[in-house]
């Protein structure tokens, strides 16, 4: 199952997004608006507005959560190592390559106090992003901005003491370290969508069958089918 449109999802609305536009949105659960203009429903097709829309914001903001914890999880690891170490440049070169993949990694997924937004795509994307692409950006993210950690205290420490010697094998092995902590965390949250990714299905496949129902009833709807089987 997976989404092929955006969602946004705040306090007050819902909004279903291609490319960045609002194709249609939801406000407070009941009114229906399709590219901007407002849609008259029976009360009948209220209650299944409503339905859809509480469905939505049970669903995406668990997904978001999953997602944003694992990336927030590796990166706030790396960044206690970079806390006070090395000159001003190099707190800005590796402050600028945590910013850049971090940008990269959360722009499928972004929770800002009450706000969700959920990019288009499957549950089985998302299992492969927790289990690849994020841990290979972690893992390079570590290595460029650690890694360099470790060489900046070498560097310093060897001018302030002739007979100071660490192998190159020490210093790596510092960084592996922090790499196997972060995947061990990593994991445990690859193992908690896949526990949940049963329960998951079948919200996604209820949320499916109601906008079946509301795109009969509001045949605008057809031309954006936000769930689909995949």
């Amino acid at each position: 199952m997976a989404f092929r449109h955006g969602i946004l999802i705040s306090p007050d609305q819902i909004r279903v997004l291609t490319d960045d536009r609002t194709q249609f949105q939801i406000n407070q659960d009941q009114q229906l608006f399709i590219q901007g203009q407002w849609i008259t429903l029976s009360p009948e097709n209220t209650a299944l507005l409503a339905q859809y829309s509480q469905g939505m914001r049970k669903f995406v903001p668990q997904v978001v959560a999953i997602a944003v914890d694992s990336v927030e999880l590796g990166l706030s690891a790396i960044e206690g190592m970079l806390i006070g170490v090395g000159n001003e440049s190099q707190q800005e070169e590796w402050q600028a390559l945590v910013r850049e993949t971090t940008y990269q990694l959360m722009s499928r997924f972004v929770r800002s106090g009450e706000h969700f937004y959920l990019a288009p795509q499957s549950l089985n994307e998302m299992d492969a992003f927790l289990h690849g692409e994020l841990k290979d950006n972690l893992t390079a993210l570590a290595k460029n901005t650690v890694g360099a950690v470790w060489g900046a205290l070498r560097d310093a420490l060897r001018q302030t003491d002739d007979n100071f010697e660490r192998s190159e094998s020490q210093d790596w092995q510092s960084v592996e370290q922090l790499i196997s902590k972060i995947n061990l965390g990593l994991d445990a949250k690859a193992e908690e969508l896949e526990d949940k990714s049963v329960l998951f299905c079948q919200r996604l496949r209820e949320l499916d069958d109601i906008e079946t129902q509301l795109q009969q009833q509001v045949p605008k709807l057809k031309d954006y089918d936000v769930v689909i089987a995949k």
